[in-house]
């Protein structure tokens, strides 16, 4: 366990797809997590939809930052610069529900633009499937030998 959190923050090197369903899961039990202890906290204060609206935003971009680097060796694994990050990123800045307690004016022009944004975000969702289910190279590639 020690050494998966250690790596879990890391660049370096590749990720293969057993690797990157392990880091998934853990992201995915700490967002269940995450938003039991948000919604118990609600339940037990005013003003419970602007909090919610923050701690949302700000669980949303914790676990993505998280998982960044998780996301960043996959790229590697299949030989692909780690820049292309900025697809999850974007997915998640262009929410209009993380952006209304930042701007209520620029949410609410996000939502009138919500086809072109669901379309995106099917993008996103096609990124993700790809980084699941397509291997990774064979052999060493441009950064390094394959994860084990």
């Amino acid at each position: 366990m020690k050494e998966f959190l250690k790596n879990l923050l890391s660049t370096n090197g590749r990720l293969n797809r057993i690797g990157f369903l392990h880091s998934f899961i853990f992201m995915l039990c700490l967002f269940i997590l995450l938003s039991i202890v948000n919604r118990e906290y609600i339940r037990h204060t005013d003003g419970a939809l602007t909090i919610y609206l923050y701690i949302n935003t700000l669980q949303s971009i914790l676990l993505l930052a998280l998982w960044t680097p998780s996301i960043i060796k996959r790229l590697h694994d299949l030989d692909i610069r780690g820049n292309r990050v900025w697809i999850p990123w974007a997915a998640l800045l262009l929410d209009a529900h993380s952006l209304m307690p930042l701007n209520i004016h620029f949410a609410a022009l996000l939502e009138q633009i919500q086809p072109l944004l669901f379309v995106f975000y099917l993008v996103v969702l096609v990124f993700y499937l790809a980084l699941f289910l397509q291997s990774g190279t064979a052999g060493i590639n441009n950064w390094g030998s394959p994860p084990e």
